[in-house]
């Protein structure tokens, strides 16, 4: 009979066998060589499927198979069985440490694992060690920053008013979102406490221009019927944006919530249906502000936005203008001049690199402050703190004839209250500079203070200025138990605190160079320099 031939569709494939690395590598080194020299070609690149077959058929060395991690296998009986043997039970596995953290909800823990760290560095709910401050921003100290709190110590308080508010506060973030058809409903007292409370307790960035508007008007899209914000706001007189405005608010938004609404003309109006005639609004959203603070900017704050805010608030009684910096209508051309081939280099701004340390040209600083004088001139209490380097503006009456500084005897008559501690700090601890510095700061303060007392003495029997300023700053006889010792650092720090102290004993007798216009003096040279206290 014929034999049966069989096909290749249907003959069963013997898997390759693998020989040994010890016995391949000859192989394998000679079938590599003679490819080689019969295709002088480059050395061919292995596989992935060989690199595989080549991991598998390594052998793992002892000394590998010794860092491998090993579990103990605990054997376990049935309990029967264990309870038979008087066996102790299989203590079960140890729960997983969870890290993650859900705030609000106390010691509970959330599924999954840790949120990163880069989450938690400007996250409220971070922890102190982890939050990350990179321009170092300062806080107010209490709620008594501004005058004018509707309750006292509400920022100590125990009552369970103050905890909500503070509560509030550490989570606005949360608040302002989730609560914001509801904060322009609460009563005006507690909204004005609530931003202050912010300001102190709240986040990094401040009340922020969204929280602000719900705190002061009700969205649209809440709204059944138009509402008259002024009316609501009628009681608002204080607004405490400390630490909020340059940041999460700027000046531009701010200006926007301040101004009065544009009156339209009869033209324009005879063209508006009646239900749009009605929802215009007749009056700004605060209407009578009279406490505003706009303290603890960044460096960047506008000097010419902030007059252009105080066009709209001719009514504010209480300004805190705290660690604000140098006035100027350019502050980022200080360095910056414009260059010709006709003639030497020009400054472009009004302030230069030396202007105020070596120059003691405060003339552009001057005028900034004599145009906010004349915008807001019912001011009683002005809190310039942390504001020492630019003290020299308010008593600079130039150095020629024709310039001019802060008129005291026509502008800000009413004040009563200048606030103008150093913001400079010291203890035992403190290094000679620190010392150095709050000296300096101090002498501007007692030099501003013998200044106002001028102005507010008689000449030729005649009051140049009718209020008494009260000046509060820093008390020197805090200081007087430290350095007590012989070194020649601790010498030094005690004689300057000791120079302060001489000159605020003898301050009614020291006296201010007149300003060149009240100056009855023949001699023009003595006339013009008499600019200020050096």
């Amino acid at each position: 009979m014929p034999r049966k031939r069989s096909t290749a569709q249907y003959s069963f494939i013997k898997p390759q066998s693998t020989p040994h690395p010890s016995l391949g590598s000859a192989a394998t080194s000679t079938a590599t060589q003679s490819s080689s020299s019969s295709q002088n070609a480059a050395p061919l690149t292995p596989s992935v499927n060989e690199l595989i077959t080549s991991s598998r058929s390594t052998p793992v060395s002892v000394s590998t198979r010794s860092l491998l991690p090993t579990t103990p296998s605990s054997q376990t009986l049935p309990p029967q069985i264990r309870h038979l043997l008087s066996l102790p039970e299989t203590s079960g596995p140890r729960a997983r440490h969870r890290t993650g953290y859900a705030p609000g909800r106390g010691n509970n823990r959330v599924a999954g694992p840790a949120p990163p760290r880069s989450w938690l560095e400007r996250s409220q709910y971070a922890l102190s060690s982890l939050v990350n401050r990179p321009y170092q921003r300062l806080y107010p100290a209490g709620l008594d920053h501004l005058p004018g709190v509707p309750v006292e110590d509400g920022s100590a308080s125990k009552s369970l008013q103050a905890m909500c508010l503070r509560t509030m506060a550490h989570h606005w973030n949360f608040i302002q979102e989730y609560e914001k058809n509801n904060l322009a409903d609460l009563r005006t007292g507690l909204r004005i406490l609530l931003l202050s409370i912010i300001a102190v307790h709240g986040p990094e960035e401040g009340v922020g221009f969204e929280g602000l508007k719900n705190l002061l008007l009700i969205p649209t899209e809440a709204l059944d019927e138009v509402a008259d914000y002024g009316e609501r706001n009628e009681g608002l007189y204080r607004l405490d944006l400390s630490g909020s405005v340059g940041r999460s608010i700027s000046l531009k938004q701010l200006i926007h919530l301040m101004e009065k609404p544009v009156q339209l003309t009869e033209e324009v109006m005879s063209e508006l249906s009646w239900e749009e005639s009605i929802a215009l609004p007749l009056s700004p959203t605060i209407p009578h502000l009279t406490h505003l603070s706009l303290s603890h900017p960044p460096k960047s704050i506008s000097w010419p936005a902030l007059l252009t805010l105080a066009k709209h608030i001719p009514t504010v009684t209480h300004l805190s203008l705290a660690y604000w910096p140098v006035p100027s209508f350019t502050p980022n051309a200080t360095t910056t001049v414009v260059s010709s081939k006709y003639t030497k280099d020009i400054q472009y701004g009004g302030t230069d690199y030396y202007s105020h340390t070596l120059d003691n040209n405060f003339r552009e600083a001057a005028n900034v402050l004599r145009k906010l004088a004349g915008r807001v001139p019912s001011l009683e209490y002005l809190d310039l703190s942390g504001c020492t380097s630019w003290l020299y503006a308010l008593r600079w009456n130039g150095e020629d004839v024709g310039d001019h500084g802060i008129e005291w005897d026509s502008q800000w008559v009413r004040l009563n209250t200048l606030r103008i501690y150093s913001g400079v700090f010291i203890d035992e601890e403190s290094k000679l500079g620190d010392v150095i510095d709050f000296v300096k700061c101090a002498k501007q303060v007692l030099a501003t203070e013998a200044m106002l007392a001028w102005w507010t003495g008689k000449r030729d029997g005649v009051k140049l200025r009718k209020q008494w300023v009260y000046v509060e700053k820093d008390d020197i006889s805090l200081y007087n138990g430290l350095w007590t010792g012989d070194g020649p650092e601790e010498r030094a720090k005690r004689s300057g605190l000791d120079a302060v102290k001489a000159e605020s004993d003898a301050l009614g007798e020291v006296h201010w160079r007149v300003p060149s216009a009240y100056t009855h003096v023949e001699d023009v040279r003595a006339a013009t320099g008499a600019a200020a206290w050096d």
